[in-house]
This record gives structure tokens, C-alpha cells and sequence, in this order.
């Protein structure tokens, strides 16, 4: 199957694609915001008729702060800066425009105007049906880019947030999009670097619902605050302190994933206690972590599928242990390895077969596998897709029809805690659809998928990880509301986080087959 951007369904046909126009302080803007335009202007639904540049000069920051960036970077690997500029009227555009004159401007009769930098957004209102867009980020909600991130780092603050808000005309503001990205909290550049690439998809995305749901949409979209002043850069001491604690913790200390289970033939409908209360533990050897742990009940006896990763060999293998009916567990056992990283294996049984398919972004895949030997062998059948990075699939049926939970990175980004896609097939084995809204979910405290879905008292639930401030720091448990081909919703009802000085530090993933409960949690052991 092909990439990911070629599996984007098209729109609904329209009279016309929205016309867009830019207004921007400079031609040179920031590559990630040219990049999201040029996606922009290859869309079906929407076309750049329009750039007016003041051709000002580029704003340039203190020097004390472009070293302290320079040396940011080279420390943790941001990669490349998204705030290197390129220019913007290499978009393709139908006309340049020298000024703001709004005879000029009405002239071609705009559904969207763009703001850039430091181009006065009430200027602007009343010259384009839908009203003027800008990016903004943060808590409050500003529009300096070069500040995105940074507060929540010197803070210790657990997601950075980002946006797109639109002005309207005599209407206020709304916010057309909204998205929370996991702090990194010991680098401004690497999580500047990682929300800005994710913020350059959101134009796309938005004026993709605008084009096909109307004003009405728009106007149903969350009021929000106008702009205020940008926060001032703050004092870098908090960072410094915070990677210094964080080294010393590395030194002393072994991370570990580890399992625990527990036998309970009347489940609640609490998932999961977040102290473990009543589980029997598992813990693994200190060279290796064990997670994602998945069962099946066959005739009375339970199997238990899980990662397992030997931390000297940089990748992790699938095994099984069996755990009895008397709640004891056996030995661990290797059952799948490939040359490449496995993790998640989510187990379904399907028209007399039984198939594991376990996550293999890491070769850009999503491959299903058939047991030929129950439990010890399993052989490949089929790739669903190739050349989509996509991690944790989750499989459900209904409604007469199967569909995959899992996180992809948004364009340039390699981080997966964001973003959740839902596709869609008639058959397990078949040909499958992205969802119409995907991304259906972009926040990092209950996007990607924590275990199988399942049904209590007659609603369908969705368990999801917290991934901040840690990655897998808690289980969220969203009920799903609607899933349609067309549509998604669904609403948090819980949040499982183990409670402080009791040593578990995350929770990350939870299963259950007949009476057994199986999770997976985080701690550190002293390494001395």
C-alpha cells in the first residue's frame, strides 16, 4: 500500500477551493510555515491566490540567546531548525501584492487571509469571507513563533500547545485548531523544533473541515481571548538545573517496564487500580525491560504476549509466558524476532485463525501475522500498509466493519505520542481507508492507544496512554461516542496515574481475556 499522504481521502466536491491570501512583514518566513503552505497550495480544497510581503527585515534575537540556541542544538540533536527561513513567494501564488489596499484586496474576493509576523491582524478584518488566520502558541495563546515551546521547558510545564485562531470580522475569535504536544523538558530547540513541525500541518487540516462543513463549522469552534503581548525570554537556570538532576538519575538508576496481572472474575469498571493493589508483579531481569503486554484465554489457560527488549541489543523481540489458573506464571519465552524493532503485539482471533500484529514502525510497515503452531510459531501473511510509520495499531470490529487505532508523526516529526489516525476495512485482511478527520485526536494526554478497546454496560471504551510529562506517565479511558467513516468522538471519563512515593512511576498498557487483568508499569531500580 502506499504512503500515508497517498491514502488522504479527497474532500467533498465543492463550487470552488477556498482562496487563500498571505500577508507576512517579510518574504523570508520560517521554513516550517512555508513548508505547510507549499501542502497548502498542492491540496484539492484550497489554493494561495494571494502574497502581500512589507518586505521589512527578518526580527533577530540577542546574541546571548542565538549561542545559547547554537549550543542547544548541537547538544540535543534538534535537527534541522524549522526557523531557518525560506521564501515565501516561491509558493505557488496567483498575484503578488505591493500593499494592503483594500480595493486591491476585495478584488479577489478571499474566503481566508493569512497573518505572518508582524503583520497587524485587525488591519486585515473584513477582507476575507472567513476572517484572518494566524498560528499561536502557548497557554495564552501569542503568536511569536521564535518563543514557541520555550516557556513551557524553563517551567517544567508537561505539553506545549499550538494552534491556529481566526479573527472574524464583528465576531471575536475562535479557535479553528488546537493541538498539545510532550514537553521535552531539557532543550528549548528540540521542543520548539518538534511542536513547529506538527504546527505546519494545522492550515491544512483546518481549511480541509472549512471546505467541507461551511461557516457553520467555524462559528461552532471554541471563543478565545485576543492575542497578548508575547512573553518575555526567561531565565535558562531552571533548564540547566533540571538536565543535571536528570544525569545524575540516569547514573544511579535502572529504567524498567515491568508486567503485572491479576485474576478477578467479576471485573469493574475500573480498568485498572493505580497502585497496583491485588496484582501479582513480574519483574524482569535488570538487562532488559518487558511491556505491552497482551492475553488470550485457549481452554482455561492464559498467554501472555508482550515486548521484550535486552537493552544491549537495541531492539526488542516478541515473547510469551503462560500464566495458570492458579495465578502462576512461567517462563519467558521468545516467539517472534525479526531484524528490526517489535513491540505491541495485539493478538485478534478471526475466522478460524488467530493473528498477532505487532507494531513494526521502525521498517515503516504494519504486518499481520498467522500462529501456525500455537503458541511458539507465527508466520507472516500479509502487510497492511508499507510505507506508513505507524505505531500501536489497535484493531477493533463493529459496526459491520474493522478499524485500526494508531499513532502517526505528523510531516517531519519524529514523534508519535500526538497523533491519532483511524482507518477502516470491510475485512481484517483487506483493503483499508484513512478516516476522513485524521488526525481524529492530536494531545499527547490521551491520543495514542493503550490496549484493546472494549465494551462495559453497554458502551464501547478506548484505553489511551498519558504521555506527559513522561511517555506512558498514566492511562486515560475515553468512551467512544460516535465512529463512523466519516466522523469521531469521544470523551476522557478516566485517568489512572499511580500515586507518588510509591515508586511506580507510569502506566502504559492494559489487557484483559477472561478473568485476567494484565498491565504493564515503570520503575526505576538503583543500579548499585
Amino acid at each position: 500500500m502506499a504512503a500515508l499522504n497517498a491514502l488522504a481521502p479527497a474532500t467533498n466536491p465543492q463550487p470552488r477551493r477556498l482562496r487563500v491570501g498571505i500577508f507576512a512583514d517579510t518574504s523570508l518566513q520560517p521554513r516550517w510555515a512555508v513548508e505547510g503552505f507549499g501542502r497548502l497550495a498542492g491540496s484539492d480544497f484550497a489554493e494561495i491566490v494571494a502574497i502581500c510581503c512589507a518586505d521589512l527585515a527578518p526580527p533577530s534575537a540577542p546574541w546571548a540567546w542565538r549561542l545559547y540556541d547554537r549550543l542547544d542544538r548541537a547538544a540535543f540533536g534538534a535537527g534541522r531548525d524549522p526557523l531557518e527561513l525560506a521564501d515565501l513567494l516561491r509558493l505557488p501564488h496567483h498575484k503578488r501584492l505591493h500593499c494592503t489596499s483594500e480595493g486591491d484586496v476585495l478584488a479577489l474576493d478571499l474566503d481566508v487571509a493569512f497573518a505572518l509576523g508582524g503583520v497587524d491582524d485587525a488591519a486585515l478584518e473584513g477582507l476575507a469571507h472567513y476572517g484572518v488566520w494566524r498560528y499561536c502558541f502557548g497557554e495564552q495563546r501569542h503568536g511569536e513563533q521564535a518563543l514557541a515551546g520555550l516557556e513551557e521547558v524553563v517551567r517544567g510545564l508537561p505539553v506545549s500547545a499550538s494552534g491556529l485562531k481566526v479573527r472574524l470580522a464583528g465576531g471575536g475569535s475562535r479557535l479553528a485548531y488546537q493541538s498539545w504536544s510532550r514537553t521535552y523538558p531539557f532543550s528549548v530547540a528540540r521542543n520548539r523544533a518538534q511542536l513547529l513541525r506538527k504546527t505546519g500541518e494545522f492550515a491544512a487540516r483546518a481549511l480541509r473541515e472549512l471546505h467541507r462543513s461551511g461557516r457553520g463549522w467555524l462559528e461552532q469552534c471554541k471563543p478565545v481571548a485576543e492575542a497578548p503581548p508575547a512573553p518575555a525570554k526567561p531565565a535558562l537556570a531552571p533548564i540547566l538545573g533540571r538536565i543535571a538532576r536528570r544525569g545524575v538519575q540516569k547514573a544511579l538508576n535502572v529504567e524498567q517496564w515491568f508486567l503485572a496481572y491479576r485474576m478477578n472474575e467479576r471485573p469493574s469498571g475500573k480498568a485498572v487500580s493505580a497502585d497496583l493493589d491485588g496484582f501479582t508483579r513480574l519483574m524482569p531481569p535488570k538487562d532488559r525491560y518487558w511491556a505491552d503486554p497482551f492475553v488470550l484465554e485457549k481452554g482455561g489457560r492464559y498467554f501472555v504476549f508482550f515486548e521484550e527488549l535486552v537493552f544491549r541489543a537495541g531492539k526488542a523481540h516478541i515473547s510469551m509466558l503462560e500464566i495458570g489458573a492458579d495465578g502462576r506464571a512461567g517462563p519467558a519465552v521468545k516467539v517472534l524476532e525479526r531484524d528490526y524493532h517489535l513491540s505491541y503485539p495485539f493478538v485478534v482471533e478471526h475466522d478460524g485463525s488467530l493473528y498477532m500484529i505487532p507494531e513494526t514502525a521502525q521498517k515503516g510497515t504494519v504486518e499481520v501475522y498467522r500462529c501456525v503452531d500455537f503458541p511458539l510459531s507465527w508466520r507472516q501473511e500479509r502487510v497492511l500498509f508499507s510505507g506508513v510509520h505507524c505505531v500501536d495499531a489497535t484493531f477493533h470490529h463493529g459496526s459491520g466493519r474493522w478499524w485500526m487505532f494508531g499513532n502517526v508523526a505528523a510531516a517531519g516529526s519524529a514523534v508519535y505520542d500526538d497523533e491519532l489516525h483511524i482507518f477502516h476495512a470491510e475485512r481484517l485482511l483487506g483493503e483499508w481507508q484513512p478516516h476522513l478527520r485524521n488526525p481524529v485526536k492530536s494531545d499527547a494526554r490521551g491520543a495514542r492507544p493503550a490496549g484493546k478497546l472494549y465494551w462495559h454496560n453497554g458502551a464501547l471504551y478506548r484505553p489511551a496512554q498519558i504521555c506527559a510529562p513522561l511517555y506512558g506517565s498514566g492511562l486515560s479511558i475515553n468512551r467512544v461516542l460516535r465512529l463512523t467513516t466519516r466522523d469521531y468522538a469521544e470523551r476522557q471519563v478516566e485517568r489512572i496515574l499511580p500515586p507518588q512515593g510509591q515508586g511506580l512511576l507510569g502506566l502504559h498498557t492494559v489487557n484483559r481475556a477472561g478473568a485476567l487483568t494484565v498491565v504493564d508499569a515503570f520503575v526505576r531500580r538503583r543500579r548499585f
